[in-house]
Parts: structure tokens; C-alpha cells; sequence
């Protein structure tokens, strides 16, 4: 059985080399470019990788594309910034090579935050479908979360080794990040008739810091710790407070 690792890239020079490594036994490496304005495609190419360009219009069809373009009896999809551990490496290399009867599988994930790979606070348990057969999944259309749903068989879990996840390169740049997702969320949710009200601007903020702080253990990752948790409920306010504001410029 043959494995496909799909990536999709916008200026990716810094990460794009680690992330293919991660994945020495690919039969083949299918990357999306959008128009990098750095040596990400010539990174890429050195990598060994089938570099394509496609525009950009979101993130789902932009994925979606790419995977249709992959070959492999397998697929793994991988943002630039993500890479595999070792040992999360090698059970995908058996599973592949077992011809599973699932048709996906979720992956675990750490995410790498201000020099800490966390392991508690509000991205703890974080698992998404990544791995998968060819065909049998597929990127709904949406503007913020691009989740790949299964379209038939069952879904398993992996549970040995994680994703890195190296989400953001400085608190800038997650604020920065955070308004651009929390404005597009916001206008999908609008546009299918979801409102927001004072009630859920201080209610859902207040619950996202106290679950992940307390509840999901934030507080065990020290500095670090506190910090994404006040990111991630701001994050939260951010988003009910732009829904809110949409519906009184009405």
C-alpha cells in the first residue's frame, strides 16, 4: 500500500523541510503552493516533493484540492507547520503497511507554544482525522474549520506518539491570527442565522479560560499555561463580540 503526504503552503521556507522529513517512508509528497513569495518551492522540490500551484480561495477547497491530486492508496495531510514524532511515525508506517480495515484514523497533537510542548491547558486531548484512504474523505466546505469528515467505513485512533504543532511564532503573530479566524467564523455563523447577545460575550470567554486553565490542566504548564488560556478565551470573546457587532450594523 502506497502513502501520499499532501501539504498545502503559503511562505513556508522555515518549516516545509522538517515537516516532509518527518515522513521518511512516503511513496510520494504532493505540495500545494498559493504563489510563496520565499524558496518554499525549491525547498520543497529538494525534498523530493511535486510541488503545484493552485489560488487560494479557503482552506477547505484548498485542501480538498491538493488531496485530490495525491495518488497513494493512503493519504496523510499535514499543515507546514506540523510534523510527526518518531514514534507516532512508525505506527503509521505499520498501519499502513497492515492495510487497516478503518478507512481514517485521528492523530494525536502537541502544540508547541512560547518554547513549551504542552501538554495540558485548552488544546489537551486535541485529535483530528489526518490520516485516511484514499477517496473515502473529504474537506466540507468552510471558511475556518477545514475538518476532513469520513465518507464511509469507521474511524479509528491512534494513540502512540503526536503531531508538533508549531502554531504560531510569536504572541503578534497568534493575535493576529486570531482576528482574521474569529472575523471569518463570525460571518459564516451570521450568514447561516447564528446570533450573539451580552450573555454569551461574558459567559463563553469566562467558561473557555476556567476548562482550560482547571479542567484541562493549564495550570500545570506554568507560564505558558496561564497565558494560552487567556489567549484562547480572548479568542472566544473575539468571536462572539464580532457576531454581536454584525448583527446591530444590520
Amino acid at each position: 500500500m502506497k502513502l501520499s503526504l499532501v501539504v498545502i503552503t503559503l511562505n513556508e521556507e522555515d518549516s516545509i523541510a522538517r515537516c516532509i522529513g518527518s515522513v521518511p517512508f512516503a511513496d510520494e509528497i504532493v505540495v500545494v503552493d498559493c504563489g510563496s513569495s520565499d524558496s518554499t518551492a525549491s525547498v520543497a522540490e529538494s525534498c523530493g516533493a511535486k510541488v503545484m500551484f493552485h489560488e487560494f480561495q479557503n482552506f477547505s477547497t484548498q485542501k480538498q484540492w491538493a488531496i485530490e491530486q495525491a495518488s497513494g492508496d493512503w493519504v496523510l495531510t499535514l499543515d507546514a507547520d506540523e510534523y510527526l514524532n518518531d514514534e507516532l511515525s512508525a505506527e503509521i508506517s505499520s498501519i499502513v503497511k497492515d492495510e487497516s480495515f478503518h478507512s481514517g484514523f485521528n492523530l494525536p497533537f502537541r502544540i508547541q507554544y512560547m518554547g513549551r510542548l504542552m501538554r495540558f491547558g485548552p488544546w489537551s486531548g486535541e485529535r483530528h482525522l489526518r490520516l485516511f484512504r484514499k477517496g473515502q474523505a473529504s474537506f466540507p466546505d468552510s471558511g475556518v474549520h477545514e475538518g476532513l469528515e469520513v465518507s464511509g467505513g469507521t474511524t479509528g485512533d491512534i494513540r502512540k506518539g503526536y503531531i508538533i504543532h508549531e502554531s504560531y511564532s510569536s504572541l503578534r503573530d497568534q493575535m493576529e491570527k486570531m482576528l482574521q479566524y474569529s472575523s471569518l467564523w463570525a460571518e459564516e455563523e451570521f450568514a447561516e442565522g447564528r446570533r450573539s447577545d451580552p450573555f454569551r460575550i461574558i459567559f463563553r470567554p469566562s467558561w473557555r479560560f476556567l476548562s482550560a486553565y482547571l479542567l484541562r490542566g493549564g495550570f500545570l504548564e506554568g507560564i505558558p499555561g496561564i497565558i494560552s488560556s487567556v489567549v484562547s478565551a480572548y479568542y472566544v470573546f473575539l468571536k462572539w463580540t464580532i457576531l454581536y457587532e454584525m448583527r446591530r450594523d444590520q
